[in-house]
């Protein structure tokens, strides 16, 4: 993780499936729009310029794995 652009793309990814998986029950469903909604999702995180700023790599996956943790599970603990 060498620019908070690579952080925000990861974090990207998890929000993206967690959200997938919560709206839908089928698969098909789920890949067909998984890659376009990726790729429009990529797209806008490129192009902020406060993402584009270097940051270490403890720091990097520390803020990926925090945040990652808290879109999995966070809203599970909420809705029960």
């Amino acid at each position: 993780m060498g620019k908070w652009e690579n952080v925000a793309n990861g974090i990207a990814i998890v929000i993206v499936l967690t959200v997938l998986e919560k709206i839908t029950n089928s698969l098909w469903f789920k890949y067909i729009f998984l890659i376009p909604i990726l790729f429009i999702v990529l797209y806008i995180v490129s192009k902020i310029k406060f993402l584009q700023k270097p940051v270490s790599k403890k720091v990097g996956w520390l803020i990926f794995t925090v945040i990652s943790i808290l879109i999995i599970f966070l809203p599970d603990f909420i809705i029960k």
